[in-house]
């Protein structure tokens, strides 16, 4: 069961309403969110998504989620983020993370004092790819990362790069729009030292 506190309509029923509604809004944002070959698909979520305090306000509310579903290549999982409009009850903002692991490159004779990639994630990097994203397209609406595109590269050392793509909403109504990023990660405890987006 969802509860909504402080952003959600005032009445007891109203939010009671307002949690099946949202809830029920970001479902529908995040199929469509997954792309034509999720459509026909079985798709689970589960547990109920939560409501992040700190990132909701009076206008809207942020629910975040888990779900899985059955593609070609087998099972997926992925989480969301979903900006629900208090007034409406619309999914106003989608960011989609497919969670499935990612292989680290092979190195044929990696140095000893190089850092293992694999403990690596790219959630730290795709979070600054949104913010990057925000700020060129105030209004963007679904954000979706492409797991399949991601790819490490060593620097040095201390330094990895992560590059990547995915599809984002400009606006709303807007066409889709391919976009591509590159993160520099300090390895040593896996800072986002600089993001760099193109498309």
């Amino acid at each position: 069961m969802l509860t909504l506190l402080g952003s959600a309509p005032a009445g007891a029923a109203d939010k009671a309403v307002f949690g099946t509604e949202a809830v029920a809004a970001c479902e529908q944002a995040a199929r469509q969110s997954l792309g034509p070959q999720a459509q026909s698909a079985e798709i689970t979520f589960s547990p109920p998504p939560t409501v992040q305090e700190g990132l909701s306000s009076d206008s809207q509310v942020v629910l975040r989620g888990t779900g899985r579903w059955r593609a070609a290549g087998g099972p997926r999982s992925f989480t969301y983020s979903c900006n629900i409009d208090t007034r409406t009850a619309k999914a106003v903002g989608m960011v989609i993370r497919d969670v499935a692991p990612i292989a680290a490159p092979a190195a044929p004779a990696r140095m000893p004092t190089e850092p293992d990639l694999s403990a690596l994630s790219p959630t730290a990097c795709e979070s600054s790819a949104v913010q990057a994203l925000k700020k060129r397209w105030p209004r963007i609406g679904q954000i979706r990362f492409d797991d399949a595109t991601r790819r490490f590269a060593q620097k040095t050392p201390s330094r990895a790069e992560l590059h990547g793509s995915g599809r984002a909403l400009p606006e709303p109504e807007a066409q889709p729009t391919h976009f591509g990023f590159e993160c520099e990660i300090d390895t040593r405890d896996g800072r986002v030292v600089g993001m760099r987006i193109s498309g």
